[in-house]
């Protein structure tokens, strides 16, 4: 089986993973906002009076209590038109907080990142009775796991490149906004390594930001990505003064907006043509996995979205005329429980014994 593996524009990665960057704008005129309180009028980059939501979580609400929005009086623009933002709101000292997994930057980085990922209990959620034992089994896994993920992060160079490339999309948001006329303070929070949100969150407050607009690098929700950082970012609002008064807006997922779609169709078309017979490549889609009970217990909408997320590459790659098969699995389960299925290893065993011959491996996050 020949295959070729295609790195999505805008990556997460879990253990011994990596994305890499291409040129990608936001756009479409559908998202979703959350404020942080429910007393406070987010900050909208939605535009043109016409903003509205594409997907309402209840599960969020439930969870972090927040409160969906989708006011467009005080709209500003989106990333899809020309038109410059409103004096009234370039007057406001706006911030825009990047939120990302984090990475080791050193092999010597990947047990301690391995234990603060684990030791999460978005990551491995554990009953209320045995909770105490979060951070033992966290050191236990981590421990049992860095010899290969080391391996995996040996391979590419020694560490991550998520810090890099996640301060390269900072810094083109950065200008993107200018060119709209509106200068705002773009801010890198990680999860699990540096810089931690927590640190991205101290400087926001030493900058006395008025509005904030939190972005998570994650295309599609889950409890377990953008929900985990999400928490993170509900538990200082509850502690600081500052930060309560704070209007604060959510863009929950972004998967479904044009310029991602068709970044990532324009990825997919360009590695397909580079085989000799292109028509024959079986598009095989890899996403990270999360435990099934955060579907069928938790209420997590990832498989859904994740699902939706290629049916809507897929019926762009169509509308050019690419009618490639095309099959979704998903990666990186841990532990004994069961994971989304089907499972990356086994449907990569299974197109070989149907005979696949080409192969265009499309991670996903």
């Amino acid at each position: 089986m020949s295959s070729s593996a295609l790195l999505p524009a805008t990556g997460t990665p879990h253990t011994g993973s990596c994305g890499k960057t291409a040129s990608t704008s936001f756009t479409g005129s559908t998202k979703h906002e959350l404020s942080l309180h429910g007393n406070v009028k987010p900050l909208q980059l939605a535009a043109n009076g016409s903003s509205r939501l594409a997907y309402r979580s209840l599960v969020l609400k439930n969870q972090w209590n927040l409160s969906a929005s989708s006011s467009s009086a005080n709209a500003v623009t989106t990333f899809d038109d020309d038109e410059v933002v409103p004096s009234s709101v370039s007057d406001e000292k706006i911030g825009v907080l990047l939120l990302n997994l984090g990475g080791p930057e050193t092999l010597d980085d990947v047990q301690p990142f391995l234990f603060n990922l684990f030791a999460d209990p978005d990551i491995i959620r554990l009953p209320r009775l045995f909770r105490f034992l979060q951070r033992p089994l966290a050191k236990l896994i981590s421990t049992f796991r860095a010899p290969k993920s080391k391996e995996g992060y040996a391979s590419i160079g020694g560490g991550s490149p998520l810090r890099k490339i996640t301060d390269e999309q900072a810094n083109a948001l950065k200008i993107a906004l200018e060119k709209k006329n509106l200068n705002a303070n773009i801010y890198v929070g990680m999860r699990y390594w540096y810089p931690f949100t927590e640190e991205a969150i101290d400087q926001i407050k030493k900058d006395k930001i008025t509005k904030l607009v939190v972005l998570p690098l994650y295309p599609q929700y889950s409890i377990s990505t953008s929900g985990s950082s999400i928490r993170v970012l509900q538990d200082i609002v509850k502690e600081d003064s500052y930060f309560s008064g704070l209007p604060i807006s959510i863009i929950e997922s972004w998967y479904q907006r044009d310029g991602y779609v068709k970044s990532m169709a324009d990825l997919i078309e360009k590695e397909l043509s580079a085989f000799s017979n292109p028509e024959e490549v079986m598009i095989f889609f890899s996403a990270h996995g999360v435990p099934l009970t955060y579907v069928e217990d938790a209420g997590d909408p990832y498989r859904d979205q994740m699902e939706d997320c290629i049916a809507l590459i897929m019926g762009e790659l169509r509308s050019r005329g690419i009618l490639n098969s095309y099959t979704l699995a998903y990666q990186s389960r841990v532990g004994p429980v069961q994971w989304l299925k089907p499972y990356t290893d086994e449907v990569l065993v299974e197109l070989g014994q149907k005979g696949v011959k080409s192969l265009l491996a499309v991670p996903v996050r």
